[in-house]
């Protein structure tokens, strides 16, 4: 920790934002979270290791956002809408992917420029796609390349993800039922993949994730499950509301502040995997919504969102410069807001994190 400190980048951060960092980022209050990782220490798997390059990254990132200058620093890549399973709350239907990689590969390449330090490639099921490894090789220096699949994953081809450079592995798990889990995903034997899956990621030494879309009815079941899953080796979850669902799935307030509360919950409780909460990273004491404001989703199609819950295209990379498209659409998101965008339950007052770090003041006419 020591060293990190020390480090020049760290140094140049706002000094309310290196107590945020410690805080919530690098959890000295719990040092079992921190994992050895890479050659380094990483306390997530949404994270770069320190040191690395992509650690390096992660600083200038938070840095360029405490001076007013924002830069997409995640962003989500759907690879295809083609997938074995049927889950309930897709958002990506279909049997489509591009012919080419070419422009994806530029567009990576683009977006690290301008300082992006997480890829995620998901889909769909992007483990269908031949050149994923060479889309991972593409990100992986500068960034750290992330898989979000419901599997199957054998040993060869999670070796084969490990060798391109992927970082970890977030493996679709709906539910510790295996029937309840195979009908909430839409396929019988999904269950038996999912841990096949989670048994193979680990195998390899890659982080090992899951996500899991909750429900009213799997709240009363979320803690088993919780258990469940870091029984299983996984280390971080997931934890997404259902937002693009029919109406009477979605979350009440109650519910929302059950998810939001369980993320400060599984800090102090060892029986729990980290927790990456939907509710809680967009509430007023965390983050915020922050999409358009420093992520971005590419769907199979190319289109360019502000998250894969808001659907609004902002331009398509196969028909133009994804920097373009960037400067458009954060200059109609310049800052964050509490709340969830596509819920449209937002309030217009920055969240604890940023309130803590930008230094350049509100520009709002």
């Amino acid at each position: 920790m020591l060293k990190l400190l020390l480090n020049k980048k760290v140094r140049a951060l706002p000094w309310r934002f290196k107590l945020f960092i410690f805080r919530y980022f690098l959890s000295m209050r719990d040092p079992d979270n921190v994992v050895d990782f890479a050659g380094g220490k990483t306390l997530s798997i949404y994270l770069p290791p320190f040191p690395s390059r992509a650690f390096d990254t992660f600083l200038d990132a938070q840095l360029k956002a405490s001076k007013g200058e924002p830069v997409p620093e995640i962003v989500n890549i759907s690879l295809t809408t083609r997938c074995q399973n049927e889950c309930w709350h897709c958002t990506t239907p279909g049997d489509y992917e591009p012919a080419s990689d070419v422009t994806l590969l530029k567009t990576i390449e683009h977006l690290k420029e301008m300082g992006t330090y997480q890829f995620l490639f998901t889909g769909g099921n992007p483990l269908l796609r031949d050149d994923l490894e060479g889309l991972i090789r593409t990100a992986h220096g500068s960034a750290i390349a992330l898989v979000s699949t419901p599997g199957p994953l054998d040993r060869a081809r999670a070796r084969s993800l490990q060798d391109a450079g992927c970082q970890g592995v977030l493996v679709g798990l709906e539910h510790y039922d295996a029937i309840k889990n195979d009908e909430l995903m839409g396929r019988e034997g999904a269950y038996k993949d999912s841990l096949e899956t989670i048994k193979n990621v680990k195998a390899t030494g890659m982080l090992t994730g899951c996500w899991i879309v909750v429900t009213s009815e799997m709240i009363p079941d979320l803690d088993r499950y919780l258990r469940f899953v870091k029984d299983q080796g996984v280390t971080d979850v997931a934890i997404f509301e259902p937002i693009l669902a029919d109406e009477d799935r979605l979350l009440d307030e109650g519910e929302r502040e059950y998810l939001l509360n369980i993320q400060k919950k599984s800090t102090k409780n060892k029986g729990y995997p980290r927790i990456i909460s939907g509710p809680f990273m967009d509430s007023e004491e965390f983050m915020g919504c922050t999409a358009a404001y420093n992520r971005l989703h590419i769907t199979a199609g190319g289109d360019v969102y502000p998250c894969d819950m808001l659907c609004e295209s902002w331009g398509n990379i196969y028909q133009e410069d994804i920097r373009e498209i960037w400067k458009r659409m954060h200059d109609d998101y310049p800052e964050p807001l509490c709340g969830c965008l596509a819920l449209n339950d937002t309030e217009d007052r920055l969240p604890e994190y940023y309130r803590r770090l930008i230094r350049k003041p509100r520009n709002r006419s």
